[in-house]
């Protein structure tokens, strides 16, 4: 119960006098008006009607009437007794840094989450430093993102055969909706976003990771077109192109945020400005053959194997990006 001390580490005591403060529990439900076998809620409610007697009245008067309530009400309820053992058992403890055991336990339980995300966001930054200041400057690169997992000899003998020395070829296990119970990394997940940032000319998903990355698609009807006059036929007759809207895409994102908690803002909320108008996102492979040959191992366990292939829209040569994919099918 609040008794009126309500700033942080200001004892019931403080301010009260010393023949209040030295009371015995007993002494105190006397000085409260109270029969010696008073309850606690006895006790409560003549706290309640002596401090609001004391505080409509005014000056120092008051004010000690006031403070010494509150310090007999802390003795006759048993806080202060409570508190001195506490305090005594305490003495006998180990300590380290100021600290109990106990309680730090009590202080990890309560700010784990926040020192995990402050060490995730430095790890992050640090892999971006690297990237951007001390890596050799990539020439090239494919990102992976999915519930796969991925060898990359296929890709690098690709693009070093275009012509590129420094590829940057990056698989990341990201699950986005896990309903199958698999495994999370928080690194993984974050690093998998930051990693798009860094003008990765292709962008490789799963079937079911796709959507949740339609604003990293860009529209790819002019390689899917191209595709035709480039590869084998039996190969373009198992590219099956994936369309999807903006309008799709942000009620999918707003569900998703939903069904983790989230409160949606009016603007999140609110589909009503965004487009209905489908983009090719990406080419679908699900002949796990040609799944097996791009190097992917798929994890998922009531789902087949698949790959999704596109352009990253952020991509600092779109052609570059056609022409890659291009590549990465004519060798299967």
């Amino acid at each position: 119960m609040d008794n009126g001390n309500k700033k942080a580490g200001i004892l019931p005591e403080d301010g009260a006098s010393e023949k209040v403060t030295k009371m015995t529990r007993e002494e105190a439900i006397e000085f409260l008006g109270l029969p010696a076998d008073a309850d606690k809620e006895a006790i409560e409610n003549r706290f309640w009607q002596l401090s609001k007697k004391y505080r409509v009245m005014r000056g120092d008067e008051a004010e000690q009437k006031m403070a010494d309530l509150s310090a007999a009400y802390d003795i006759a309820t048993g806080n202060r007794d409570l508190r001195e053992q506490a305090a005594e058992a305490r003495s006998h403890e180990k300590q380290f840094m100021g600290k109990t055991k106990a309680e730090w336990k009590n202080y990890v339980s309560y700010t784990w989450k926040y020192y995990v995300a402050a060490v995730v966001a430095v790890i992050v930054s640090a892999f971006l430093i690297y990237t951007f200041f001390f890596k050799p400057r990539q020439d090239c690169g494919i990102i992976s993102i999915g519930n796969f997992e991925h060898t990359e000899e296929y890709y690098d003998k690709i693009v070093r055969e275009l012509g590129h020395k420094y590829p940057n070829l990056m698989t990341y296990n990201y699950v986005v909706v896990n309903d199958e119970g698999q495994d999370e990394d928080i690194f993984t997940n974050q690093a998998s976003i930051t990693s798009l940032y860094s003008g990765a000319n292709v962008l490789v998903t799963d079937k079911a990771t796709m959507p949740y990355f339609f604003d990293y698609f860009t529209d790819c009807t002019k390689l899917y077109e191209s595709l035709e006059k480039t590869l084998p036929e039996e190969t373009y007759k198992k590219l099956t192109p994936m369309y999807m809207s903006e309008k799709e895409y942000r009620k999918l994102i707003a569900d998703y945020r939903r069904s983790k908690g989230y409160d949606l803002s009016d603007k999140e909320a609110d589909l009503s400005n965004y487009s209905d108008a489908k983009i090719m996102v990406g080419l679908l492979i699900e002949d796990e053959d040609m799944v097996r040959k791009l190097g992917y191992t798929n994890y998922w366990k009531k789902q087949p194997a698949t790959v999704v292939i596109g352009i990253n829209v952020l991509s600092k040569d779109q052609d570059e990006s056609a022409a890659i994919i291009t590549a990465m099918l004519k060798g299967l």
